[in-house]
């Protein structure tokens, strides 16, 4: 399996159990002959636990990755449903039915690359659901392909001294603040000092830290016009603010990617498509 961006939670190793009332629709997995325009969609209703999973059309076509993401998302939805069940016989005076909803969706397409971004929202009987992200840029290789991790991206960008890793801390730090403003309604005072320290070291790159990135479209065909970066609740504030994602047009980081991968940026990020009234 990938090695998928950190997430907000983590699930602990439980034995494969069967799911309940389980309902494919529009995906090979079913066992059923499906167009192979056909997106991956799987349902489960229990007692103990309700799921859904959904899996862009694209990703399950694409070789070497739709089946590894299908098959990772059934498994944490069975993996899921047996701790459900434990818990509901350990602790039934306590115990409230898990929900789990998952969609894995393509932020960027062309010949060369696929970029997806997976959603997880889960609840496990605390005081409230959470979500992570998880993201995976892929190499498309005729019939495989391969995962490109983001370091590889800049030049030494392994390495935490890279050259590249304060520059964009920099950025979406200033990007973190200005949003932190819009939501709260008012700017920042002393009392925020923590959750400004606390995010200019969530921003700051670790190899164990949070780098669920994606590939952004351009207004260029066949380019990307830069990166987006997914954080989860906690992440960068109390749960009541929520996910935060940031936009980098690549002319922010283009001194420091690698000579390979100045080919993949060009163009300008389009603009958000107006939503009615």
């Amino acid at each position: 399996m990938f090695g998928f961006a950190k997430t907000s939670f983590r699930l602990p190793a439980f034995v494969a159990g069967p799911l309940v009332a389980v309902v494919f629709a529009a995906g090979a997995a079913s066992g059923q002959e499906q167009p192979v325009s056909d997106a991956f969609v799987q349902k489960t209703e229990s007692p103990h636990i309700s799921t859904e999973i959904s899996v862009a059309a694209e990703i399950v076509m694409e070789p070497g990755l739709g089946s590894e993401i299908v098959s990772g998302s059934v498994g944490t939805a069975r993996k899921l449903a047996q701790s459900a069940a434990e818990d509901s016989e350990s602790v039934p005076e306590f115990f409230r039915p898990y929900l789990l909803d998952e969609t894995w969706d393509v932020t960027y397409s062309s010949d060369r690359h696929l970029s997806v971004l997976g959603t997880r929202w889960m609840f496990t009987g605390g005081a409230h659901g959470n979500t992570g992200y998880m993201a995976i840029i892929w190499q498309r290789d005729g019939d495989g392909g391969k995962e490109v991790p983001v370091q590889s991206l800049f030049v030494d960008g392994e390495s935490v001294a890279a050259p590249v890793w304060p520059v964009l801390m920099n950025h979406l730090y200033a990007q973190w603040e200005a949003e932190w403003v819009e939501r709260v309604g008012s700017p920042m005072g002393e009392d925020d000092q923590t959750w400004r320290d606390d995010a200019r070291k969530t921003l700051t790159y670790r190899p164990d830290g949070y780098l669920t990135v994606t590939l952004l479209p351009s207004t260029v065909d066949e380019k990307s016009a830069g990166l987006a970066f997914h954080y989860p609740p906690y992440a960068l504030g109390p749960y009541a603010m929520g996910t935060f994602s940031f936009e980098v047009p690549h002319a922010v980081f283009a001194d420091y990617l690698t000579d390979d991968a100045k080919d993949v940026f060009a163009g300008t990020i389009p603009p958000a498509p107006k939503t009615s009234p």
